[in-house]
């Protein structure tokens, strides 16, 4: 496990669900960006696969093909393990066959400092909300 860099940030865990997947790159191409940014730091990505017949296979994302070579080193996490196969397990019930899961825990690292300032100034965050982006969407095409 690597070295733990502190102070550390929240951390988000998210899983993604591809009906039809089709890995060009491009989402690891912008998870990439984020981490060169220092916005964000990669802790693991998992990748679960569940095939036509519904046979299922689950990999670190470094290595998507399965051949023991890396193919995506941005996206390889610091803290590889910390998202468990069981962890995995609970997406795949609800998956149907051809399709695939992309769990990823990162730490955002763009709040470390800020955090630390409101920490250090008596502040505590006593409530968090997500809005997800397509309710957002759907207000600003409403006020159109």
């Amino acid at each position: 496990m690597a070295d733990i860099v502190r102070p550390v940030g929240p951390v988000d865990i998210a899983v993604i669900a591809f009906d039809e997947p089709k890995f060009d790159g491009k989402v690891a191409s912008a998870i990439a960006e984020l981490v060169a940014a220092g916005l964000v730091r990669v802790l693991d990505v998992v990748l679960v696969n569940k095939d036509e017949n519904g046979e299922v296979t689950l990999a670190e994302i470094t290595d998507v093909d399965g051949d023991g070579l890396p193919d995506l080193v941005a996206l390889q996490g610091d803290i590889p393990g910390l998202l468990s196969e069981s962890d995995a397990g609970a997406a795949v019930e609800a998956m149907p066959n051809s399709s695939a899961v992309m769990m990823i825990a990162w730490e955002n690292s763009w709040l470390i400092r800020t955090g630390e300032a409101i920490r250090n100034n008596g502040g505590s965050l006593v409530a968090f909300e997500r809005i997800p982006a397509a309710d957002l969407q759907a207000v600003l095409a409403a006020a159109d």
